[in-house]
């Protein structure tokens, strides 16, 4: 391969070869972290239970400890029998209301001669009109719209009191309790936690993530895809994370920029024992095509370099024609200005 602007580089050819390897950007402090973490918290205290093996994968929905389990059960007995005498109660009146409609329809039904006789009925208090018959119509709806809408709002009031006492998995992952978990996690438990002390932490682990802060405005311009991690790790293997995306985040008293690399499934057992942690990350760049790498070694041994106070005025001495992509740690990448 021929470089596209070889005449700018004839007199350093040597010390300027075609890009060909990712090109050694820096080192950044870095730490893993998952595709997201949420707090499970569980009531106050109480008897715990339905805790689970999290050595092991959980998946989405598992119940992964119960409060006051035995309680909450009683608790939940005595309003289903509530619930059902409230309905006997109501079934009850409306049978009553029900036998007045059959006496008033009945009634209604009649010739004026017939009526004469029927003095059982209008021994009623109640009057025998189409409006009587209305009336009673819409009491006997009432009662049973009445009567689903107070067990529903029972139902749910009772399930939105006690349903901070179940703890459940929000996604597929890892979970760790905040406490410590007993050897037979199949027995109850007394649980009385500190007032900033958690029930749980949820680890959604589908992605692991080195994450790096970027702050030299520089390396924003470029594109982020080129970037790649590089994490050492004992017995000389290297965990390489690729850009995945980027945000802006609040830290302390001002925000930063932090790109996301993700890991790759061959090392997501590595780095998920990473989690976490902090340490030091090798960011490369790949400047792709039509790029020519420079040894500042090299540059800083030019003797235009004596009468000049940085990098870019020695580029520009030495060549004129050239655009610089990158400086980095040991190297600067250029590529032929664009006409």
């Amino acid at each position: 391969m021929n470089c596209p602007f070889l005449p700018l580089f004839c007199c350093a050819l040597t010390a300027a070869p075609l890009v060909a390897d990712p090109v050694f950007v820096g080192k950044f402090p870095a730490k893993i972290v998952p595709e997201q973490v949420v707090p499970l918290v569980l009531g106050d205290h109480g008897t715990l239970t339905d805790l689970v093996d999290a050595s092991q994968p959980v998946k989405a929905g598992t119940v992964v400890g119960v409060l006051n389990k035995e309680r909450t059960e009683q608790e939940r007995e005595d309003m289903e029998f509530d619930l059902e005498r409230e309905r006997l109660n109501t079934r009850d009146e409306i049978r009553k209301l029900t036998v007045q409609r059959e006496k008033v329809a009945f009634f209604l039904n009649l010739s004026v001669e017939e009526r004469k006789y029927a003095t059982d009925l209008k021994s009623d208090d109640r009057a025998m009109t189409e409006e009587t018959l209305q009336d009673l119509d819409e009491r006997i709806a009432m009662l049973k719209r009445q009567s689903d809408t107070m067990e529903r709002r029972k139902r749910t009031e009772f399930d939105r009191a006690h349903e901070k006492l179940t703890a459940k998995m929000p996604f597929d992952g890892r979970l760790q309790y905040s406490f410590p978990v007993p050897d037979d996690i199949s027995k109850p438990m007394e649980y009385n936690p500190s007032v900033a002390q958690g029930f749980a932490t949820a680890c959604d682990d589908s992605s692991l993530y080195v994450c790096l802060n970027i702050s030299n405005s520089e390396l924003t311009q470029l594109p982020a895809e080129n970037f790649t991690a590089h994490v050492t790790l004992p017995r000389n293997k290297t965990l390489v994370a690729s850009f995945d995306h980027s945000k802006v985040e609040r830290g302390g008293n001002s925000d930063m920029l932090v790109y996301y690399f993700r890991v790759s499934d061959a090392d997501h057992d590595t780095a998920y024992k990473m989690l976490g942690s902090m340490a030091q990350a090798r960011l490369l760049y790949e400047p792709g095509e039509n790029t020519v790498r420079i040894r500042k070694s090299t540059l800083a041994a030019r003797p235009e370099a004596a009468g000049c106070e940085n990098w870019e005025q020695l580029v520009r001495l030495v060549y004129p024609d050239a655009e610089i992509i990158l400086i980095a740690d040991r190297d600067i990448i250029l590529q032929q200005q664009k006409p």
